[in-house]
C-alpha cells in the first residue's frame, strides 16, 4: 500500500508537471497583448507599471504596459527598453510587434526640469530609413516619457546638439508634447484632432487597441464628438477594426459619478454574445471616452434609452491600462 501511494504521488506530481509546461490545457485564441519585465528576483513594491510604446509592421505605435525596475533615473530605463537589441525584438515578435529605437542606440545623458525633459541620444538613432520610422521613434519616446507625471514635454538631442529637424523632416528644435499619435489622414481645415481606439493584428492571435487622431468636424473634442469618429470606423488600409456592429448609431452620451451611458440605435443588438468580443467593445468605447474625459471607469451600453442585457462575465468597470490580458 505504501508503495502504491508513492507511485500515485509521483505520477500526479508529473502530470501537474507536464500540464504547466504545456500551458494547461488554455485553448490558443485570439488575446490582448500584455508583456511584462519581472524576473522573479524583485518584489512587487519594486515594480512600476507603465506603459512603453512600441510599433507594428505598418509604423502605428501601440501602448504596452510593462513591469520595469521602480529605481532612481527610471525615465532613462524606459526608453533603453525602446532599443532594438537581440532579447527584446524576440520578445515582441511572439506578440507581432517591433522595438522603436535603432540597434545601438545609446542615451548619452537624459536630466528633467520643470517638467522638460531632455533626453541626449548618440548618432545611432538617426540609423533608420523612412519617413515612417522617423515618426515612430519621436511619438514613442515622447509618448513613452510623458507617462510619467514629472515630465509634459520633451526635447531631442543628438551627440549633445539641437538640430532643427530630423532627416524626413520631423522638426525638434523646440520640446515636443503628445500630439496626433498615429495620425492616419491628414487634417482638414475645418478639423480638430480626436483620438479613438481601434483593434489591431498583426500575427493573427495576439491582439492590441491603437489609438489613432481622426478629424472631427466640431468645435471641441469632447465625449459626443470622439464617439462620433470613432463610429465612422478605421481608416482604409490600416488593418485596423472596431468590436462595433455595423450600422450603430449614437443617440446621446453622458456622463455622472465617472459612469459613462452611452446610448444607441437598436443595431447595436446585433453584437455577437460572448464575452471577448463584448468585453473588447466596451474597453474600446471606455479608453475612447477617456481621451476626453480621464474620471470615466465604468461604461454601460443602453438601445433606445434601455440598458442592454452584456454577457454576465463582462465588467463594465475599465482597467487602468489598455493592452493587458
Amino acid at each position: 500500500m505504501k508503495f502504491l501511494r508513492q507511485f500515485i504521488i509521483l505520477l500526479i506530481v508529473f502530470l501537474l508537471i507536464m500540464l504547466t509546461g504545456c500551458g494547461g490545457f488554455r485553448k490558443e485564441e485570439d488575446k490582448d497583448v500584455s508583456l511584462m519585465i519581472d524576473t522573479g528576483l524583485l518584489e512587487e513594491e519594486d515594480l512600476r507599471e507603465t506603459l512603453l510604446y512600441y510599433r507594428d509592421e505598418k509604423g502605428f505605435v501601440i501602448p504596452v504596459m510593462r513591469r520595469i525596475p521602480r529605481e532612481e533615473g527610471i525615465g532613462k530605463t524606459a526608453i533603453k527598453l525602446l532599443i532594438d537589441e537581440p532579447s527584446l525584438r524576440d520578445d515582441l515578435a511572439m506578440v507581432g510587434l517591433l522595438p522603436v529605437l535603432p540597434a545601438g542606440t545609446k542615451v548619452m545623458a537624459m536630466s528633467i526640469n520643470e517638467g522638460l525633459a531632455q533626453v541626449d541620444f548618440n548618432e545611432n538613432i538617426l540609423s533608420y530609413e523612412t519617413a515612417i520610422d522617423e515618426r515612430a521613434i519621436v511619438q514613442s519616446i515622447v509618448y513613452t516619457l510623458t507617462e510619467f507625471e514629472a515630465i509634459d514635454r520633451v526635447q531631442l538631442l543628438v551627440e549633445g546638439k539641437k538640430m532643427k529637424k530630423l532627416p524626413h523632416g520631423t522638426k525638434i528644435k523646440e520640446p515636443l508634447q503628445r500630439e496626433n499619435i498615429n495620425l492616419s489622414v491628414r487634417l482638414q481645415e475645418e478639423e480638430i484632432p480626436v483620438v479613438v481606439y481601434y483593434k489591431g493584428t498583426t500575427n493573427g492571435k495576439d491582439s492590441f487597441f491603437v489609438p489613432i487622431t481622426k478629424g472631427a468636424n466640431a468645435l471641441k473634442a469632447d465625449i459626443k464628438s470622439v464617439l462620433v469618429s470613432l463610429l465612422e470606423g478605421a481608416p482604409e488600409s490600416t488593418g485596423l477594426y472596431s468590436e462595433l456592429p455595423a450600422g450603430v448609431v449614437l443617440n446621446n452620451v453622458y456622463v455622472k459619478d465617472g459612469v459613462a451611458y452611452i446610448d444607441f440605435s437598436e443595431e447595436i443588438n446585433n453584437m455577437p454574445a460572448n464575452k471577448s468580443y463584448q468585453q473588447s467593445m466596451i474597453y474600446e468605447l471606455g479608453f475612447t471616452l477617456r481621451e476626453v474625459e480621464p474620471s470615466i471607469s465604468q461604461v454601460r451600453i443602453l438601445s433606445l434609452g434601455k440598458e442592454i442585457e452584456l454577457n454576465p462575465e463582462v465588467s463594465l468597470n475599465l482597467p487602468t491600462y489598455l493592452n493587458i490580458h
